[in-house]
């Protein structure tokens, strides 16, 4: 029940460019989908933000899949630092993870857009490259969905006077809800690591415990390409 990243960042700029990674469709991705890498969840447990502002994710697969821009199969590329954002007095960094993707599932990636670029908030210390160059010397292996939102798309609602999206912002994606936007195979189950409550099933339905309950991420996939 988390806040978005795409929400944090629609009235901030400033960003740079990324390495291309264009979208591709593959057949036969289903193999390379249920392999277990005990490393993936815990890079991606570094994106968790357990005291973020609450909202209220999608209630099922289906829901996240309708608030999602493109549901895809994809490899992570790179990690990098895209842009830092905020007032003066309190600068966020952001973290961008760049996707190589290998499947779309639902939905429809942005075509002006050739690089496949997720936004996170980064760490406290926004001119410290360290930690982005310890993240790139641990980059996951293997395939997860992603649920991604372009940061370009218009809210449902606004207010009068409401800032326009930047023009930085529409460069980027960021999962549909931190509580579900991307899943992995984890070695029992299928897990979504960059879920603060990952494991945990008390509570309404949310995307993520529709998604957990799978035993393989191929399981998964295939029950997005149903939606479509």
């Amino acid at each position: 029940m988390l806040i978005t990243v795409a929400s944090m960042t629609a009235a901030c700029g400033n960003g740079d460019g990324a390495a291309p990674q264009n979208e591709s469709t593959r057949p036969n991705t289903a193999a390379g989908l249920d392999t277990h890498h005990p490393g993936n969840v815990a890079f991606f447990k570094q994106f968790r933000m357990p005291n973020a502002l609450l909202v209220k994710p999608p209630e099922n697969l289906a829901a996240g899949a309708d608030t999602a821009t493109a549901v895809i199969v994809a490899e992570v590329a790179d990690v990098r630092r895209t842009r830092v954002v905020g007032p003066p007095e309190a600068r966020v960094p952001m973290t961008g993870i760049v996707l190589r993707p290998v499947e779309t599932l639902h939905g429809k990636l942005r075509p002006e857009l050739k690089d496949v670029i997720v936004e996170f908030t980064g760490e406290a210390t926004v001119d410290s490259p360290e930690s982005i160059a310890e993240m790139r010397a641990s980059l996951p292996q293997g395939k997860a969905v992603w649920f991604l939102r372009w940061q370009g798309t218009p809210p449902p609602t606004s207010k009068p006077g409401a800032r326009p999206i930047p023009r930085e912002s529409k460069k980027f994606y960021g999962v549909v809800s931190l509580d579900g936007g991307m899943f992995v195979q984890g070695a029992e189950n299928v897990v979504s690591p960059i879920a603060a409550e990952s494991g945990e099933t008390a509570g309404p339905p949310t995307m993520r415990k529709a998604g957990e309950r799978f035993d393989k991420l191929s399981e998964l996939a295939k029950k997005v390409r149903t939606l479509d």
